[in-house]
């Protein structure tokens, strides 16, 4: 570096020399200010060669780090290795004394079978010797048949307990479905259509009022929906006592806004359990005035003999709410209960029941959606109409807080066109009316 320095001050005083008129103080300058640059160049290489040294040992390290732990590894997995050889002969070797004693007995057996020993009253001797095998292998054989035996009988207990839990919870819902009806036996004041609705003063005096006009004597008949009641002049929503024409009567619950409507369910805070099986989605369980199903039979026999409006109404944690109205027609068992959509649906609410003009109802004992691979209410939970299981689901199960588990969330009960499939609503209700005539026709 020094001597390029000399070289370049020799060169720089040369060119001074050479260029007559120029002043030698400007050369010297030039020559000082072209000897600062190299300098500094120079300090700058080495400082990067000093660095890359560094970055070269700290490799060379991390690299010797690395050979260690690879070594230690190696000496770990042939450690192993050796344990393993060493466990392998050790079981070869309990193997082999194994089937040396096998032979020596079978040595044994073939040598008292020959020998011609005889045996006393008692059978002692070689001939009870000869049949010992073959009566413990015997015994083995029983031993595991029996146990076999007792594990099919713990399985057929268990699922007997499955099926019981679930017939005692129907029978539950049916007990709380006939205690108003009891009740309402028991009070000959209360209209023989009324239940349990709750009225004030005003409310009982215009209806002594109504039922004593001519023509509609008091009991005489029962009215074929909540619609029929409605148009009679009854504006309080409660339980009822209804009869379709050719069918038994029944209770429902009327919602008389906007109508008179026959709400067919309602989820509203997750006290009944919906995930049952089909006897009990076709007869009905719940609590009427709370959740409840009212079954597939009586729905069938309410619209069996006209199209009628379905309204589903829907909420979610936010507060906020949609409601979706349907035309539709449902068939009888022989048919799965297959619901028939009449139309599009009709509100702001997108409809997720798909293209599908027809959709008969499944649970996990009665399979009938279009997903052949899947048991669509095995799969999510409950029974409903379903397609290819994830477009909706009203029946799932109830969530009183958004699970953190997407697995558990589409479980719940979901619309998948409002809030998405894992998205668990908050409440639901479905109700049904008679479709008014331009609608139907």
């Amino acid at each position: 570096m020094r001597r390029l320095l000399a070289w370049l001050v020799l060169a720089g005083l040369g060119a001074a020399g050479g260029a007559p008129g120029s002043s030698k103080a400007a050369s010297w300058e030039e020559v000082n200010v072209l000897a600062h640059g190299l300098l500094q160049l120079g300090h700058g290489l080495r400082e990067h060669v000093e660095r890359l040294g560094g970055q070269l040992r700290d490799l060379s390290a991390r690299l010797a780090a690395h050979n260690a732990s690879l070594a230690g590894l190696q000496g770990s997995a042939a450690e192993q290795g050796e344990r393993l050889a060493r466990a392998q002969r050790l079981f070869d070797g309990r193997l082999a004394q194994l089937d040396g004693r096998l032979r020596g007995l079978e040595a044994r057996i073939d040598g008292t079978g020959g020998g011609g020993g005889s045996t006393n009253a008692r059978g002692d001797g070689p001939a009870a010797a000869t049949g010992e095998p073959e009566v413990l292998q015997d015994l083995v054989r029983r031993q595991n048949l029996r146990m076999e035996e007792l594990l099919q009988k713990i399985k057929q207990q268990q699922f007997r307990m499955d099926k019981q839990n679930l017939q005692i919870k129907s029978l539950q819902s049916k007990v709380n479905t006939l205690i108003p009806s009891q009740r309402r036996e028991k009070d000959p004041q209360i209209p023989r259509w009324k239940v349990t609705v709750q009225r004030s003063t005003d409310d009982r005096a215009a209806s002594q009022n109504q039922t004593a006009k001519p023509g509609t004597p008091r009991g005489s008949r029962l009215p074929a929906s909540c619609h029929d009641l409605f148009l009679e002049g009854q504006q309080n929503s409660g339980v009822f006592e209804i009869q379709p024409p050719g069918a038994p009567a029944f209770n429902v619950f009327c919602d008389m806004e906007d109508g008179g409507w026959t709400v067919i369910q309602r989820r509203l805070d997750g006290s009944v359990d919906f995930d049952r099986l089909w006897d009990a989605y076709k007869d009905g369980f719940g609590n009427l005035t709370g959740d409840f199903w009212l079954g597939l039979e009586k729905l069938h026999r309410l619209v069996k003999e006209e199209p009628f409006q379905l309204q589903v109404e829907l909420r979610d944690w936010e507060g906020s709410a949609q409601k979706a109205h349907f035309l539709f027609r449902l068939g009888g068992e022989e048919t799965a209960y297959t619901l028939s959509l009449l139309g599009p649906i009709r509100g702001e609410l997108e409809s997720a029941m798909g293209d599908f003009a027809q959709l008969p109802f499944s649970t996990r004992d009665r399979d009938h959606d279009l997903k052949g691979d899947t048991n669509c209410a095995k799969h999510l939970s409950g029974g409903w109409w379903f397609s290819y299981c994830g477009h909706v689901n009203l029946n799932g199960k109830y969530f009183r807080s958004i699970p953190r588990q997407r697995h558990e969330r589409k479980q719940g009960i979901f619309w998948k066109t409002w809030r998405g499939r894992y998205y668990p609503l908050r409440s639901v209700a479905m109700k049904i009316r008679p479709a008014e005539p331009e609608r139907a026709s």
